[in-house]
């Protein structure tokens, strides 16, 4: 059980929050976070539901784009979310150690300018994501999938599949 010290710590923390970044950032009842890094920039926005908690360090980063999470969501250590467009994440997800979620990359064709390209990221309710998982531009993942430790996440994963990507070991 959390000490009321927590409950209290994360109350001011969040509205410490709400005022630095005024309409930018929301967040639902009872907070759980330790340690939660918040980086809004170009009109971003972070929307967050009720009772979600994490472990650790959890960074959220709306730059330029909208990030938001429903209820009940659960983040490990060192979970990143990154949202220059949307990434949305639906009620009861889990989420592993070291998540990393981006709704962008560098064009790498593009030899003269550093420009990203962006797609939405989807992640349905009930989501579980295990340690180390990376979640790439333009993935929706259906309602109650399991992606395993690991996994490099790319497109569409339909509804309760569970998704577990082997390695290579020949050296």
């Amino acid at each position: 059980m959390r000490s009321p010290f927590l409950y209290f710590k994360n109350f001011i923390g969040i509205g410490c929050r709400k005022l630095r970044f005024l309409s930018a950032f929301s967040a639902g009842a009872i907070q759980t976070f330790d340690k939660l890094h918040v980086e809004i920039y170009k009109k971003g926005k972070i929307k967050l539901g009720s009772y979600n908690q994490n472990r650790g360090n959890l960074y959220l980063v709306a730059d330029g784009g909208e990030l938001k999470i429903g209820d009940h969501c659960f983040f490990n250590t060192g979970t990143c979310i990154t949202a220059a467009k949307s990434v949305t994440i639906g009620n009861n997800c889990k989420f592993g150690n070291n998540v990393v979620i981006v709704d962008h990359d560098h064009d790498f064709r593009n030899k003269t300018d550093s420009e990203f390209i962006s797609a939405d990221v989807v992640i349905e309710d009930d989501v579980w994501v295990g340690a180390g998982a990376v979640i790439l531009r333009g993935t929706h993942i259906g309602k109650g999938a399991v992606i395993g430790a690991g996994s490099i996440i790319k497109g569409k994963i339909d509804p309760n599949a569970i998704i577990i990507q082997k390695r290579s070991t020949d050296i």
